[in-house]
Formats: C-alpha cells, structure tokens, sequence
C-alpha cells in the first residue's frame, strides 16, 4: 500500500484556498487528507497575517483564519537549526532571488522530506530534484479584479 507523500502549503497556497482561487482544489485535496497529511510551517504565520490584513479588516476574524489553518486543517512544524541550514542550502542552489521567509518555507519542507505545495515564482527556482514542489496555476485576475 503506498501512501501520499507529506506537503507542506507555502503561503501561496493556503491564500489561493482561501480565495477559491485556481488551484484551490488541489490545496482541498491535501486539506481533506487531514493534519497527518498537511502541514505549514510556522513562518507562513507571519506572512500570512500580514497578506490577510489586505482583505480581512478584522483581527479576530483573521486569528479565526489563522487558527483555522495552522491547527484544524493543518499541522504547524517549527523552524529549527536544521531547516536554517537546509534554507541556506536553497537559496545557494535556487536559480532565482530566494527571499528569507520564503527560504524558511522550503527550507522546512526539505528537512522534513515533505512536497511544497506553492504559487510562488520565487520558490519555483528551486530545482525540483533538490526539493520536491507543486506548483499551482498561476492566477491572472481580470480588469474586473
């Protein structure tokens, strides 16, 4: 019996769920296969409050959110000297600027073995031999958006 591998939802994805954006079936699906499955790392916090903070006016509304994702649906992992470590290891081997928080991200999902689930260009230059991704589709909102 083989089993899904492990994912980690960078930012990205979590907010492309949460907008009902394209892609957000595929974060569901992780969604739906339970804490066991999904996890998010303890620096999306942070950078997921703030992207909230654009849309969501109201800070019990958006620590609801936050609750909501880091531990109903998800399992938070922390950052440690050994997803430091692998951080650096990525933004050495990524073909593109790899910002800090982003780095934190990967860095934990490398330590863990587990697959980046993103929507992130940045994180998108990272080799995929290196760390194993999902990347989502893009979202290119209309005039309208």
């Amino acid at each position: 019996m083989s089993t899904r591998p492990k994912v980690l939802l960078d930012t990205s994805a979590i907010l492309t769920h949460l907008l009902d954006e394209p892609g957000a079936d595929a974060v569901q699906q992780h969604l739906s296969a339970g804490p066991d499955h999904a996890h998010i790392a303890a620096p999306t916090l942070a950078e997921l409050e703030r992207r909230l903070a654009d849309f969501v006016r109201d800070d019990a509304e958006r620590d609801n959110i936050l609750d909501q994702y880091c531990r109903t649906l998800c399992t938070l992992v922390g950052v440690d000297r050994a997803s430091v470590e692998a951080s650096i290891h990525l933004r050495r081997k990524s073909r593109n600027r790899l910002p800090l928080v982003d780095a934190l991200i990967a860095g934990c999902a490398l330590r863990d073995g587990m697959v980046l689930v993103h929507r992130d260009e940045h994180l998108a230059g990272i080799p995929s031999k290196i760390l194993a991704q999902e990347r989502l589709p893009e979202h290119n909102p209309g005039p309208e958006s």
